[in-house]
């Protein structure tokens, strides 16, 4: 708190700080225009530009200027000129003077006017200027692109100018509207279009593939993350749904298809110019200023061995120099819907499920657990009503208590007691503010989300705040921290219920009395009961009761702190320092009291016992801590030329510098028994010995003292350069070395070399174009390599040690994790890139159409070895893959009248295949599944093979496949003796073609944003019904409503592919085949609705005694539904339950409000 209150207390001290007016002073006899400018721009720090037509820049002036202000000079250089200028974002703009009207405007009352500035393609121009005409008064625009300007004069005369663009000359209104701004390459050619993370790249020169993300769709959407705003708004960006990490709540992202088979397959995330080595879910959206996506090598490879899989440059919100005091507030609120849990699958009604216990039953599967009077395993209720028949309960008795469970869903239970309506809010309060010696920026976010399962939360408290100052002329310090807070609360009482294999349909929570029944999830009721009276606790469980105990208590701290230096040399020569420092805690607590069936029950079993009864404890009776902590640290050190120097028609923009890099992880866990909360005490328990456990068995007390610890270093050289002529031609190289301490073996696999070439070709810009129906036409080719790594394989043989000892000996042991490969060495992928960028008149249609073709060497795959070699398989850089595909954006003005409606249409498609992979397993089950868990050559990494389904047989419903090409039934065979080649391919696992469509229409103060996204080309297979699982395995772990659709009578075979029943005692070999034939592969392709935002900004013009620039409300409804899908199963292609997953189900839809405001 104090280092926020002395953040705080700088940053308004600083705002304080009054501006100096430039003075120039410059004597000299005869010196050209173009010296003079060179002159202001060395002392002053402002550029002049011109056009070369208008004005001779090598006319001879005889300049003398003796502490004279800037307007003064400039005056002076162009009183015997038809010209004039503006000041523009510390740049000079001389243009040509308007024609003198012959009378004067008569002044009207004074207003205040505001608008809103936008590019050729609707998107909001930030920094934009604003100017009353004639003076030096002027505004600025803000991040959303809009402009306040006070106390004008009604029909007076303004002008807007952003770099880049022709200076509009508009009429002093309270409302000016939207005024849309248009490129103009014949005054102005120098726009900043991407961060690298390293430089701003001018998009004049910009030779690789690059995507500026459309902050104005950006921030129309409503999240308390920032990455998941980019789907669908985002070229070459594909979000990876129904895979391993995505459900489980982690984002799963590719960029242009994978580029690796093994290895890390995720982008570099860079945050602030570093990469980002926290949460990506904790960084507030509302902070961000700007996001660039680097698709290509020739944008990514300056990034080197981290940009194999893209690279994603994430800019937070700065102040600016010159800038007048803003302050921005932004509130929304968004509630959902519980889920739908009849979406998932892996269910069967009451009277199904009963029906498949009475079948189980009759054939003896709970004779042994019915039988056990030492371990009492638990039965369900209704197997318990069935052996009270056999024991004489008559038949009509037991058929009412069954029918009395068949009518119980407990997924209305479960809606009832563990879930409710998910809410969220968001607040966000930032303060920006520039003189012309500094620029500060101030920011504090607070979200609160309670989620849909009860007793689930979490409030995030961020800060962040970033300074600049000018020490002296040639000399800029910046500084900055930032700060995200989380406190998470999880409660997983539904998980101990749900997924334990004692679960049935037909459970209730409360009793006809409305209280609180007993689950029975380790032992029946009897046994427990039992227990209790030989001196016990007591080991029953009540979900209820469970569900108002403390849940498990989760902490995250972030820290960042940055510095930077920089020198400016000489005019277009600077150096610069960059540091930062990053620390990060996240921390998990559990207290488990008494009132816990986990503390009574590891009690129970630890208890010393004799004759029966209790007469001790090996666990001492009372709460357990179980506590977990992660650190780490990160560092980042750059030092780095930048070079910038246009004469002629020749330009050159360079950079060079050196950078280290170090990621510091520890990681630890314990488990404290005999815990006291209020003193911190506990009492030590013997974890060595091992003890007879109740009711039956032998174990050790679980110490949980895991520890963990990884270090990373990375150290780099770079540099790029780019070399324009004559405004058509760019030419563009960089060269990286990369070394990691991952490669200790040999010193030439320590180090990796890295490097791109580019060029770029303005079509338009040619004396031979004459093309007025298409004046914008560029092309651009780049290639290069970049690479990537796996943290898991290292150069050396890797150990880790067991918490536990040894069983026999006891005696400390470790686990090999990876075998040391000496040869091991960098992936590397090599990319090239052909681009088109194009625009019609007026720019009623632009875009652009990039094709591009990867090739991965050294890429890491298996290799099979020798017996006597000790090793079967090692994983090292033996295989190598290609990919290739196209990006395709085009932006549309389809009205621009009162209603305007403009279009933004994303197409993507990839392709990957394995050329080269030396280990071919002899075994269909390493590539029959949900995807293939070994790659096959000429095929994608991940991919659908299926054993060739033939039907079912119409006379018993029984699956039918193939053996040696003739229709079969011999499932042993199909399923053990099917080479991997001859099983079906049915294609990619993965979507090959995606995209999304944008449309966004404006009326008056309204704007109404519609999104679409799209997903083509690729398969998945659904989870069915297994019978031998079925009568095997837990029943509530296995079933499936495809039970309801198999099989039963002739003449099914022409309406279901689900089998009939299997016999109980059948092996697997015939479910094995059913689940692993095409029958049960589907179509992914489909197309979602995603979202659908309306704002309404009101006219602030009116609100003369308010000082606002803006006052927006918007709304927001997210995750509406699919369109169209491919399928016919029901099922959502981005959300497929595995067999068994009880608790996944589909985002319900959401919706926000909120207002935005600045003053």
């Amino acid at each position: 708190m104090r280092l926020t209150f002395f953040t705080m207390l700088l940053g308004l001290l600083l705002f304080g700080m009054t501006a100096n007016a430039q003075k120039i002073n410059y004597v000299q006899k005869d010196v050209s225009l173009v010296r003079l400018f060179k002159e202001i721009k060395r002392q002053t720090g402002f550029s002049v530009v011109w056009n070369e037509k208008r004005l001779d820049a090598n006319a001879l002036i005889n300049a003398n200027f003796q502490n004279a202000d800037l307007l003064t000079v400039m005056d002076n250089v162009l009183n015997k000129y038809p010209l004039t200028y503006i000041i523009a974002n510390k740049t000079i703009i001389i243009k040509e003077k308007d024609p003198v009207t012959a009378e004067k405007t008569v002044a009207g009352s004074l207003i205040g006017v505001n608008g809103l500035v936008v590019n050729e393609l609707g998107n909001p121009l930030e920094g934009a200027n604003v100017q009353l005409k004639g003076t030096d008064r002027m505004t600025v625009t803000d991040d959303e692109g809009r402009f306040y300007l006070r106390n004008v004069e009604k029909d007076a005369a303004l002008l807007v100018s952003f770099m880049g663009y022709k200076i509009q000359e508009i009429k002093a209104v309270a409302d000016a509207g939207r005024i849309q701004l248009l490129p103009r390459v014949d005054e102005l050619r120098e726009v900043e279009i991407v961060n690298t993370g390293y430089q701003k790249v001018p998009k004049e020169r910009a030779t690789g593939s690059f995507v500026q993300i459309d902050t104005a769709q950006l921030n129309r959407r409503v999240s308390t993350d920032i990455l998941s705003r980019l789907e669908g708004i985002t070229s070459g960006l594909l979000f990876n749904k129904n895979t391993l990490s995505s459900n489980s709540g982690n984002l799963d992202l590719s960029i242009r298809g994978r580029s690796t088979i093994y290895a890390n397959d995720q982008p570099l995330i860079i945050l602030d110019n570093f990469p980002f080595n926290g949460d990506f879910n904790s960084i507030n959206p509302n902070d961000v200023a700007s996001i660039n996506v680097l698709k290509d090598a020739a944008a990514a490879s300056i990034w080197g061995v981290r940009a194999g899989n893209g690279v994603i440059v994430i800019m937070t919100k700065k102040g600016k120099y010159g800038q007048a005091l803003n302050l921005g507030f932004n509130s929304n609120l968004t509630v959902s819907g519980k889920p739908d849990l009849s979406y998932n699958p892996n269910y069967l009604s009451s009277k199904d499920f009963i029906d498949i216990e009475t079948f189980l039953f009759n054939n003896g599967k709970y004779d042994v657990a019915l039988n056990d009077k030492v371990n009492y395993p638990v039965v369900s209720q209704a197997v318990q009503i069935l052996n009270r028949q056999r024991q004489g309960q008559s038949a009509a008795e037991t058929e009412k208590q069954l029918d009395a469970l068949r009518g119980n869903d407990i997924r209305n239970e479960e809606l009832k007691y563990f879930y409710r309506k998910p809410v969220t809010q968001q607040y966000f309060l930032n303060a920006s503010k520039g003189t012309d010696k500094s620029s500060h920026y101030l920011s504090t976010g607070y979200d609160k989300s309670l989620y849909s399962l009860v007793n689930n939360e979490n409030n995030r408290y961020t800060i962040n705040t970033q300074h600049s100052v000018k020490l002296l002329k040639n000399l800029e310090l910046s500084a900055g921290l930032n700060y995200i807070r989380n406190k998470r609360i999880v409660d997983s009482t539904i998980v101990g219920t749900l997924s334990s294999s004692n679960f049935t349909p037909y459970y209730q929570f409360k009793d006809a009395n409305g209280n609180p029944t007993i689950f029975e999830r380790s032992y029946r009721a009897e046994f427990s009961d039992l227990a209790k009276s030989n001196g016990f606790l007591d080991w029953n469980y009540v979900p209820l009761d469970e569900l108002s105990l403390p849940p498990t208590s989760m902490k995250g701290n972030d820290l960042r702190l940055n510095a930077g230096l920089k020198y400016t040399i000489v005019p277009g020569l600077s150096a610069e320092l960059k540091y930062q420092y990053q620390k990060i805690i996240n921390s998990s607590e559990l207290i488990s009291g008494l009132e816990a069936l986990l503390t009574r029950s590891l009690v129970n079993q630890y208890s010393i016992v004799t004759a029966g009864k209790v007469i001790g404890y090996n666990i001492p009776v009372g709460a357990i801590q179980y506590q977990a902590t992660a650190e780490a640290k990160a560092q980042n050190f750059r030092a780095q030329f930048n070079y910038e120097k246009e004469w002629e028609k020749h330009g050159v923009s360079a950079i060079a510098g050196y950078e280290l890099s170090e990621f510091d992880t520890q990681a630890y866990k314990h488990t404290r028994y005999g815990y006291d909360a209020a003193t911190g005490n506990s009492v030590d328990v013997d974890t060595v010995s091992n003890f007879n456990l109740n009711p039956s068995g032998s174990g050790k007390i679980n110490a949980s003292t895991d520890l963990f610890g990884r270090l990373d270093r990375i150290r780099s050289a770079f540099a790029n350069v780019a070399y324009t002529y004559d405004y058509k031609y760019t030419v563009s190289g960089s060269a990286r070395m990369d070394g990691s301490n991952y490669f200790g073996v040999k010193t030439n696999q320590k180090n990796v070399p890295l490097w791109s070439v580019g060029a770029l070709w303005h079509l338009d810009r040619e004396g031979f174009y004459k093309s007025e129906w298409l004046p914008v036409l560029k092309l651009r080719a780049t290639y290069g390599f970049n690479g990537n790594l796996d943290k898991n394989n290292t150069g050396i043989t890797t150990f880790k040690y067991n918490a536990l000892n040894a069983l026999y000996t006891n005696m400390q042991y470790a686990d090999i994790l990876n075998i040391g490969n000496p040869e091991l060495r960098w992936e590397k992928i090599g990319i090239a890139n052909f681009g088109l960028d194009f625009g019609l008149k007026n720019q009623v249609l632009s875009g652009r159409i990039e094709y591009f073709f990867k090739k991965g060497i050294d890429m890491l795959g298996d290799k099979s070895f020798p017996s006597s070699t000790g090793l079967r398989i090692l994983r090292g850089n033996y295989s190598e893959m290609k990919s290739n595909g196209f990006d395709i954006t085009l932006n549309s003005k389809n009205l621009d009248n009162k209603l305007k409606w403009q279009t933004n249409f994303l197409f993507s498609s990839v392709h990957d295949k394995v050329t080269l992979y030396d280990v071919v397993e002899p075994n269909n089950v390493y590539y029959v599944g949900y995807y293939n868990a070994s790659p096959v050559l000429e095929r994608p990494v991940y991919g659908i093979y299926s054993y060739k389904w033939a039907g079912l047989d119409p006379l018993s419903g029984d699956p039918r496949g193939y053996v040696n090409g003739q229709i079969s039934t011999d499932y042993a065979s199909i399923v053990n003796k099917t080479k991997p080649e001859d099983l079906e391919y049915n294609g990619a696992a993965r979507p090959t073609v995606f995209g999304a469509l944008n449309n966004t229409f404006s009326y008056c103060k309204f704007t109404l944003g519609i999104n679409i996204n799209y997903k083509m080309g690729y398969y998945f297979r659904k989870p069915s019904v297994d019978y031998f699982r079925l009568y095997d395995k837990a029943l509530s772990r296995t079933m499936h409503r495809d039970f309801v659709e198999r099989w039963q009578k002739p003449g099914d075979e022409n309406i279901t592919s689900v089998p009939s029943m299997g016999n109980y005692n059948d092996d697997s070999s015939r479910d094995r085949f059913y689940n692993g034939s095409s029958a049960t592969v589907l179509k992914g392709d489909h197309i979602r609705l995603q979202d659908v935002s309306l704002s309404y900004d009101f006219d602030v013009s009116n609100w003369k005694n308010i000082p606002l620039k803006q006052f927006q409300l918007y709304i927001y409804a997210n995750n509406l539904g699919m369109l169209w899908k491919a399928n016919g199963a029901g099922l959502d292609p981005d959300l497929v339950p595995n067999a068994g997953e009880r608790l996944l189900n589909p985002l319900p839809r959401s919706f926000s409000f909120g207002l935005k405001t600045s003053f």
